[in-house]
């Protein structure tokens, strides 16, 4: 059987969405990483610590847009210090899915030296938020 455990890492209130959706509507056991809120569904397992669960997860999914700046995760939901991407991209183990929104170059260039691949995914048709485009491509896989 495929594993089926999904992390996401950081985002705002679209990624907050998805994370509920994923948890109510599929079969994937959800993780959120830097991400928190008093609406994050119960059904989805919140991390405190990074390092407990990504090792588990066999898709990652980083927000649209992926970086604030430079390598700093778009995080704008997690109360602590800002997470740089070198934080959790040295943890990913191979042959894991990596789904990103928009990247930075900072961002491209931390993934190949640490030989992370990127799937960006590429931008939604009219009226197609992001937890829609993820669960579609996630169909796909």
């Amino acid at each position: 059987m495929k594993n089926r455990n999904i992390g996401l890492l950081g985002g705002g209130e679209e990624q907050l969405a998805l994370a509920g959706r994923l948890a109510a509507e599929t079969q994937w056991e959800v993780y959120a990483m830097f991400l928190e809120s008093p609406r994050l569904s119960p059904r989805v397992h919140a991390a405190v610590d990074f390092r407990d669960v990504l090792w588990l997860c066999r898709v990652l999914v980083l927000p649209d847009p992926a970086c604030r700046e430079g390598e700093l995760l778009n995080a704008p939901l997690w109360p602590g210090r800002p997470v740089e991407a070198g934080q959790f991209l040295g943890s990913i183990g191979k042959g894991v899915l990596l789904l990103t929104g928009e990247t930075t170059p900072a961002l491209r260039r931390a993934a190949a030296a640490r030989e992370v691949a990127l799937t960006t995914l590429p931008p939604g048709r009219p009226g197609q938020d992001w937890a829609q485009r993820v669960l579609d491509y996630l169909a796909t896989v």
